[in-house]
């Protein structure tokens, strides 16, 4: 009989598509000692109007959504408190809309001028967030008489620049009024490209209604009195320039008690000008903003142990039976010096290894004085394939400084020797060791035809960096790979090597594509990274590696060229590159210039490391030819002069200013 296959647990990695029980059963709270941020974390504890920006996955939605009303409410429930309790123990009461919900392209064109529009967007928007202010409202004082319902309609009434002919008794009541007049407005707008007539009938003055209601109902109900209303606009980035200059004015001269959380992509703020005689508002003075994936990745422990959280969870909630500690369910490898795991992938011989090939064919053709005989003798190790290659990497840095190589190879075997036996003279070799060891590893990897590992769930949580849908997405690739191997994951099965990078490539492949810029930006920013990486890669996978590593770089932004520079900025609004907050100081000059990390998702593609140690600086030519695409001829000669110094038989030449110094040069 054919085994039932289960249910992949993190199939669905978008909060959209999780309904309200399911965002509060998957709910993990970041566990934060900043007491400048937690609050924002935990709830909505300032009135201050509040950006929340992140990438594509960053958590915002999910965020926000657990911060609404209709979460709070399950947790009353959970709780055994009644609606009352719950919203005057929490402080706040969450009124969560998505502005996709606005179809906001619908209010532009169609014969119609942009100052109409902009009116009709006003009228529209608060239309918009009053009915569903009321609808949160009538639930959540039900239990009011109705001579309460109706005093705090009749004085919302008020707020009305035109008084309705309905009869209006109740906050029911209002609200299909309210709908009755979104509806008319968009049975106009639909057809005014048609009739080219829009005669709206607008009855009130933004933002009298959306402020009144809170107002009003906080000194009707007692239990309202101190509750902070928090308006929690979700994907702004779907708004436009002048619609978002609309919703700045409006959080720009709120009323208490309302405030407004904005949630957006890092891209999406368009402009933070407002209506206000062409004031703009200013962060810390206007508004605070929380750069979301970027506060998880300084969060680095606190980030590993919710991203741990979040996987146990979806186990559990999901059904599995043995979430447990993690790292079991996943094969490792062992790429230690002493790990006997190398001598399963790579050959017993020495001789036939292909980091001595290649020695013996540079040796022979560039140094006929030296015994490559004895050199193979002196950094033979076999039990250790990781110190053999070490061995020819301190030797190939003395080539390149033009050093004695009859001495060098003695030297480098007398050093492996003295550090096996953890004496003092092999400090040198040692500390080589605890710096290169990854990318020798690497390179023994791709010698043997072997994929690079990337496995376990540390290194996935490292691969997200901050992005909480990027790890769901690696856990949902490498669970189908597994599943489809019969390797029963996470129900006692062992998920092999092969899987988990079967599944981290899908994942990172889904980045390269799902996290650019749609139309011709998008494919320059996947140009522009493809010929960063190649230039660390070169670097990886070198003779001589110049920095450690290297997945990083510094450069002056100011000096580069208008392209490169709005390269560089599309890159890190789609998280292809990530900002280093403090930048670097640079070694000779001491200017404190801005440093970046290649996403840790793209690492697989191109075999990188997912860890930042190295960093190169570039010149502001050499950043123009990596990031302006017209500039390919500087960038081939920049890829040679690159494979030139860092291979045999090396280019000698002088460092570039502002070139860093690699740390075992002198």
């Amino acid at each position: 009989m054919q085994p039932v296959r289960r249910k992949n647990p993190f199939g669905i990695t978008k909060a959209v598509d999780l309904n309200n029980e399911q965002i509060e059963q998957l709910w993990v709270e970041m566990v934060i000692d900043d007491s400048r941020i937690k609050p924002e974390f935990d709830h909505p504890a300032s009135p201050m109007p509040t950006y929340i920006l992140g990438a594509k996955g960053s958590g915002k939605t999910h965020l926000m959504r657990h911060q609404s009303f209709e979460l709070q409410k399950l947790r009353y429930i959970a709780a055994g408190k009644t609606i009352a309790d719950g919203i005057r123990d929490d402080g706040y009461l969450g009124l969560y809309v998505r502005c996709s919900g606005l179809h906001s392209n619908r209010f532009s064109g169609k014969r119609q001028s942009d100052e109409v529009w902009t009116q009709l967007f006003s009228f529209y928007f608060e239309l918009w967030l009053a009915q569903h202010a009321l609808r949160l409202l009538c639930e959540i004082i039900a239990n009011e008489s109705e001579q309460v319902d109706l005093e705090i309609t009749a004085e919302i009434i008020t707020l009305l620049d035109k008084k309705p002919t309905e009869d209006i008794k109740s906050l029911s009541d209002l609200s299909a009024f309210f709908a009755e007049q979104q509806k008319k407005l968009d049975y106009q707008i639909n057809n005014c490209l048609i009739t080219g007539v829009l005669d709206p009938d607008i009855i009130l003055t933004a933002g009298n209604v959306i402020f009144g209601i809170p107002k009003i109902v906080s000194e009707k109900i007692s239990f309202l009195r101190d509750v902070l209303f928090v308006y929690a606009i979700d994907e702004f980035e779907n708004l436009t320039m002048a619609q978002q200059i609309h919703v700045n004015t409006i959080y720009r001269e709120r009323e208490p008690p309302s405030t407004f959380r904005i949630g957006a992509r890092t891209y999406g703020i368009r402009t933070y000008g407002t209506n206000s005689a062409g004031e703009e508002n200013l962060k810390d003075s206007e508004f605070t903003e929380i750069q979301l994936d970027s506060k998880l990745r300084e969060l680095e422990a606190q980030y590993n142990a919710f991203s741990r959280s979040l996987v146990t969870k979806r186990l559990s909630q999901l059904g599995s039976s043995d979430a447990g500690q993690l790292e079991q369910h996943f094969a490792s490898f062992d790429g230690g010096w002493r790990s006997p795991d190398w001598l399963e992938v790579i050959d017993s011989d020495s001789r036939e290894r292909p980091h001595f090939k290649t020695l013996q064919q540079l040796v022979t053709k560039h140094h006929d004085d030296l015994s490559y005989p004895e050199i193979l003798h002196a950094f033979s190790k076999p039990e250790s394939p990781v110190l053999e290659k070490l061995n020819i990497m301190l030797f190939m840095q003395d080539w390149a400084k033009g050093r004695d190589l009859s001495v060098s190879f003695k030297r480098v075997a007398a050093e492996m020797s003295a550090f096996i036996k953890g004496e003092a003279d092999g400090e040198r070799y040692k500390q080589a060791l605890g710096h290169y060891a990854g990318d020798l590893s690497a390179q023994l990897l791709r010698d043997a035809r072997k994929p690079q590992n990337y496995g376990g769930i540390d290194n996935f949580v490292r691969m997200s960096a901050g992005i909480p849908r990027a790890l769901l997405t690696i856990l949902r690739s490498v669970f189908e790979w597994a599943s489809f191997a019969d390797e029963r994951p996470f129900e006692g099965g062992l998920i092999s090597l092969r899987s988990q990078q079967k599944g981290v490539l899908d994942a990172s492949d889904w980045y390269f594509s799902n996290m650019r810029k749609a139309g011709p930006d998008g494919i320059v920013i996947q140009a522009a990274v493809e010929r960063l990486a190649n230039i660390f890669r070169i670097n990886r996978f070198s003779d001589k590696p110049v920095e450690i590593s290297l997945c990083s770089f510094s450069v002056s932004e100011r000096e580069i060229s208008d392209e490169a520079r709005r390269v560089l900025g599309l890159a890190e609004a789609r998280a292809f590159l990530h900002r280093i907050p403090g930048g670097q100081k640079e070694r000779n000059s001491e200017d404190v210039t801005a440093k970046f990390q290649l996403s840790p998702m793209l690492a697989p593609r191109w075999d990188l490391p997912l860890s930042r140690r190295g960093v190169v600086t570039f010149s502001a030519e050499e950043f123009n030819a990596i990031f302006d695409a017209s500039r390919d001829d500087q960038y081939q000669q920049l890829l040679g002069g690159w494979r030139s110094k860092v291979n045999a038989p090396f280019r000698r030449a002088s460092k570039q200013a502002g070139a860093q110094i690699g740390l075992f040069d002198d």
